[in-house]
């Protein structure tokens, strides 16, 4: 199999981490937006100061800000490592060389920049599923002592790679185990969380259809909302750049240097998507089969008149009056939000929903 040149590597880093950074970029703003309208939101005996700093105290804001400062540097270290490969460093004449430099400081630093990224994002999606299960401590455990233990390893990596000398390989034995041993913590954190958030949305969206007497089979909707919620994209570079590292290919570069940029849209996405409203239970309701009980009176009318249903009295009209109080309540943090129905008289209807959010 031919061997892709570490300068290809890295001019298509640069352009395909230009492009997700814009996506991220536009997400991130938009995630902004969203979370200060709805954490900012003052209430009447609030002044609008308070409920600003109330904002600032959402784990989700922190985070996507955390974000953007570390996607943005290192997109900024990439770009600068291509002026200096090809302009700088021997006058550009050897720009594969410069790209073997792995104590470089601009490659050092968008290295802590990788590092920093992944443990924002770890720390997000721990939250995630701290939140989706109904805050319980049990189920942010594992995570969290694999996050504890990654930042520990990374910074050993940066360490590392400040020390190199020049000519070492990055596949070295020495090497290898840190930045293997680093993969495979987030990675653990990673699949940890993917799967607990998928898992949990798949089976509320189960007990609801359960509920409604619906066949479980799963809609590409559904299955792109968690693959969406549940960070898959995420986990799934990271399980690239794993592979191609152990197998000493030179798009490590090009999977590792792009996992800050992944990171940042896998969430953003989450944030965007839930924020704005974006919903399969709402948009597909009619599909699911979802009727009021007007819809639910003309059908049964037009049985009768055409004799499919015989009831044995004529078809009559009957009024009802109901009267309902409904108490909702808004998960800033996007969990898995409730609304309860209270009957007010002698007639009404009960009812209990949640969406996987």
């Amino acid at each position: 199999m031919a061997v892709v040149s570490v300068l290809r590597v890295n001019l298509a880093l640069t352009c395909v981490e230009s492009a997700l950074f814009g996506i991220f970029f536009v997400l991130a703003i938009t995630s902004l937006a969203v979370l200060i309208a709805r954490h900012g939101r003052p209430p009447l005996t609030t002044s609008p100061s308070l409920s600003f700093g109330h904002a600032l105290r959402s784990p989700l804001l922190l985070g996507t800000i955390l974000l953007l400062i570390t996607v943005s540097g290192h997109w900024c270290a990439t770009v600068l490592r291509l002026f200096q490969a090809l302009l700088v460093y021997d006058n550009g004449q050897h720009p594969e060389q410069y790209y073997l430099i792995v104590e470089a400081i601009p490659h050092v630093v968008a290295t802590a920049f990788v590092i920093t990224s992944v443990i924002v994002g770890d720390i997000i999606l721990t939250y995630r599923v701290w939140v989706v299960w109904d805050r319980k401590l049990a189920m942010v455990i594992f995570p969290a002592m694999c996050i504890c233990a990654y930042i520990a390893a990374g910074i050993c990596v940066v360490e590392l790679f400040a020390a190199f000398k020049t000519g070492e390989s990055i596949f070295a034995l020495a090497s290898q185990r840190r930045v293997i041993t680093t993969a495979a913590l987030t990675l653990s954190t990673n699949i940890y969380g993917t799967g607990s958030i998928a898992y949990r949305i798949w089976s509320t969206n189960r007990a609801l259809k359960h509920e409604r007497m619906l066949a479980p089979a799963l809609s590409l909707s559904e299955a792109l909302v968690i693959f969406v919620e549940s960070a898959a994209l995420y986990t799934f570079w990271i399980l690239f750049f794993l592979v191609s590292y152990c197998a000493s290919s030179t798009l490590e570069a090009f999977a590792f240097h792009c996992i800050p940029a992944a990171t940042g849209i896998s969430f953003m996405l989450i944030i965007v998507r839930v924020g704005l409203g974006f919903s399969w239970s709402e948009a597909e309701s009619a599909r699911l089969g979802i009727v009021d009980l007007a819809s639910l009176s003309r059908m049964q009318a037009c049985r009768s008149q055409d004799g499919t249903t015989s009831t044995g009295y004529p078809p009559t009209i009957i009024n009802l009056n109901v009267t309902r109080t409904v108490e909702t309540r808004m998960e800033t943090d996007f969990a898995l939000p409730q609304a309860s129905v209270k009957r007010d008289g002698g007639s009404g209807i009960g009812k209990k929903s949640g969406e996987c959010v």
